[in-house]
């Protein structure tokens, strides 16, 4: 005899088939967490079971102090080489895309940052801090470090638009870009900026720009929310054969 699912999970499931019946339809606003409890007579810990795996998973997100709507989609970040902004990537896939500057500031380089930028202790670098939201949803937060030297002005109007941009118009060919990435463990200011709570993973993209002449103008941090966004990337492998 086949074995029943668990309640938590029959209750994701067809929360899940009212989401793709359009009963729920993107963007909706759930019922609160009592009255998913009164509709399918649980207790609150087998109905926030049930919520968890679908946060999880992307199916629904959270808006602090609103509650709980019903994901349009995840993100989807182009990793391989691309012309497009990032902006461009989010207007192409339904989004309305948005940038908020929260910290910009010139400082002294950390020994990280001297190695990261090739230049000494004296040099001082601007820390531009970012949230990108998409349809007014917070989905990255940036820290960027660009190296005054080669960009005498950075401001909030600039790092509002781009900051690739920023660095072109004052003098400077960015040729490419070398980026790394992993998952790590949200800290306090990254949950903050992004929304979710301190310790939940999400992705780190970790990416300097060189110029023209190999000089790395900028280095930056991004963190993306895993239940938000997903990578897509795409190889051409023209004549090399199948």
């Amino acid at each position: 005899m086949a074995k029943q699912p668990q309640l938590h999970s029959q209750i994701k499931q067809d929360i899940v088939d009212k989401i793709e019946s359009g009963y729920y339809p993107p963007g909706s606003l759930l019922p609160t967490e009592s009255e998913f409890c009164k509709i399918y007579d649980v207790s609150r810990t087998t109905l926030r079971t049930a919520l968890n795996h679908l946060l999880m998973e992307g199916a629904i997100y959270r808006k602090q102090g609103k509650g709980t709507f019903v994901a349009k989609g995840k993100v989807k970040q182009i990793l391989s080489s691309s012309s497009l902004r990032y902006a461009e990537q989010l207007k192409a896939q339904g989004f309305k895309p948005k940038i908020k500057v929260v910290d910009l500031q010139k400082i002294k380089p950390s020994e990280k940052l001297q190695t990261r930028l090739g230049i000494d202790a004296e040099q001082m670098v601007y820390q531009v801090k970012r949230i990108r939201y998409a349809d007014d949803e917070e989905i990255q937060f940036e820290t960027a470090y660009i190296r005054t030297d080669l960009v005498p002005e950075v401001t909030e109007e600039m790092a509002n638009i781009s900051l690739y941009q920023c660095i072109s118009r004052q003098g400077n060919n960015i040729k490419r870009t070398e980026e790394q990435i992993k998952i790590v463990i949200s800290d306090e200011e990254i949950a903050h900026h992004l929304n979710i709570t301190q310790g939940t993973p999400c992705f780190q993209i970790s990416t300097q720009t060189f110029l023209a002449s190999e000089e790395v103008v900028e280095y930056s941090m991004a963190y993306f929310r895993g239940d938000r966004v997903e990578f897509f990337i795409e190889r051409d492998y023209g004549q090399r054969g199948k």
